[in-house]
């Protein structure tokens, strides 16, 4: 049976569609839509009324979509935008009621366990702590676990686009800027922090959104394309430095021409480059991974 999964994201609604056999997960399609429910209310709890049709929109074309697919099941799952949204109820009322779609809203513990269970299928765990971390518009999820078991979890409100209504920014990023950045987000997750020093993870796995950009840029770097069913990808931080340092001086007109970096994340990819960052220097961490899968991987084998 062809069954479809939702992933309502602050900044985008991602489509899977699958099937689940003896071999695990089998992706029939995936679709990414840009809808930025958060943008222009985020941080006053509210889904603006453009957000709100854009929303609506893009449940339509996936549900379209899903059905060409063969998809004869399709729900929901809602995270930081409409966790935090006072009309986030009205948002998952009215999809029920036009598109017979159930959204779950999930807490942000829940976000993290769906985020770690789409991981793991992707990239192996080992004996030595791995640190996961899931940049999203509303939300960071961070995972500390092994290829046995979940170590330590927590959801932070430090999305990029919450980070973007905070602290906006020069075109293109000041120095004062980013440390200013930069402190915001040392402030915010000394908890953290404190995990990684007493842990020590080896890689830091990153998996969705920004994460998603960031391989695709490496590979371009690389001369390379990700193939479909590549679900993974190395790289160390010393790449990772070099792009950052090259994406963060150029104006967003000159980012919108760099090759894998789409143009819905222009604008916040800054605000995630500048996280990642501050996570690597915390834990001392070297080497990194992006995943393919993430949460709506993760609620696909669940469900």
């Amino acid at each position: 049976m062809r069954e479809a999964i939702i992933d309502l994201g602050t900044n985008t609604f991602n489509l899977l569609v699958f099937e689940r056999g003896d071999a695990g997960l089998n992706v029939v399609h995936s679709a990414e839509l840009p809808v930025f429910l958060g943008k222009g209310g985020i941080e006053n709890r509210r889904i603006a009324e453009d957000a709100f049709t854009r929303g609506m929109e893009a449940l339509r074309t996936h549900k379209a979509t899903a059905q060409e697919y063969g998809a004869t099941h399709m729900r929901g799952f809602g995270t930081s935008a409409l966790r935090s949204a006072r009309n986030g109820k009205d948002f998952v009322e009215q999809v029920r009621r036009e598109l017979d779609i159930a959204i779950t809203v999930i807490p942000g513990e829940e976000e993290a366990d769906l985020i770690l269970a789409g991981v793991r299928q992707a990239v192996p765990f080992g004996k030595q702590p791995s640190l996961v971390m899931d940049i999203g518009g509303g939300s960071i999820e961070f995972i500390l676990a092994t290829n046995r078991a979940l170590m330590w979890k927590r959801s932070f409100e430090l999305g990029v686009t919450r980070l973007r209504e905070r602290i906006p920014i020069s075109d293109p990023i000041t120095v004062d800027e980013e440390a200013r950045i930069a402190q915001y987000l040392d402030s915010q997750l000394e908890g953290l922090y404190a995990v990684v020093e007493r842990q020590e993870p080896h890689v830091l796995v990153g998996s969705a959104g920004s994460f998603d950009t960031l391989a695709h840029i490496i590979a371009a770097d690389r001369g390379i394309t990700i193939p479909s069913d590549t679900n993974k990808l190395a790289f160390t931080a010393l790449e990772f430095d070099a792009l950052r340092d090259r994406i963060l001086r150029l104006t967003c007109s000159e980012r919108s021409r760099v090759p894998g970096l789409p143009e819905h994340r222009v604008e916040t990819i800054p605000y995630a480059l500048i996280a990642i960052e501050r996570v690597l220097i915390a834990g001392g961490i070297r080497e990194l991974a992006w995943s393919r899968y993430a949460l709506k991987e993760g609620a696909a084998m669940r469900s």
